[in-house]
């Protein structure tokens, strides 16, 4: 009898110590033509099929519903990327030359009452983890774009940084993690 409850415990203990993944969260702070700091759950992953020159795209959105603002960043592919540090590119022309490069737009504002729109230039992205079901990491962008008060300036520019603990969409929660 023993034996068997020390056998539990055991078994018990080593299901409490495996890592979980955490629930899903995001953070970010834009500096810049437009100011905002924002958090939430809102915080997902998925695949779109065909979605660049026939070719899917991993597509990761930040405060996407509620948030103050909302990052969506987008990598060519339909597989987690590994841990390590991703560049920000401009312009989706640019997929052949570096195929593991993040492209960010950061809306200001709701979609209910837009204030801004900016397109990342330049930056990283750090994945942290990637297994499936969540991927995690952190990022800096600076983009360019315009404020709604005065769409003809494009000149205008923010910096974005955060964190972000995505779930994956619950389609694709079988997307394997590129090793």
């Amino acid at each position: 009898m023993y034996a068997r409850s020390a056998a539990l415990g055991i078994l018990g203990a080593i299901a409490l110590a495996l890592p979980r993944p955490s629930a899903p969260a995001f953070t970010l702070e834009s500096t810049g033509a437009f100011r905002l700091r924002a958090a939430g759950p809102e915080s997902r992953y998925g695949v779109v099929p065909q979605a660049v020159r026939g070719r899917p795209i991993l597509a990761l959105t930040l405060g996407a519903e509620t948030g103050g603002g909302a990052l969506y960043l987008a990598l060519p592919g339909d597989r987690l990327p590994a841990p390590g540090r991703y560049p920000i590119r401009s312009s989706w022309d640019e997929i052949g030359s570096e195929p593991r490069a993040f492209r960010a737009s950061f809306m200001a504002g709701t979609a209910e009452h837009p204030q801004g729109w900016f397109h990342g230039e330049s930056g990283w992205v750090t994945i942290t983890a990637a297994q499936a079901g969540q991927v995690s990491g952190t990022f800096e962008i600076q983009a360019r774009g315009f404020l709604a008060a005065d769409p003809a300036d494009e000149t205008r520019q923010v910096t974005v940084r955060g964190r972000f603990a995505a779930a994956g969409d619950s389609a694709v929660t079988a997307i394997a993690s590129v090793q």
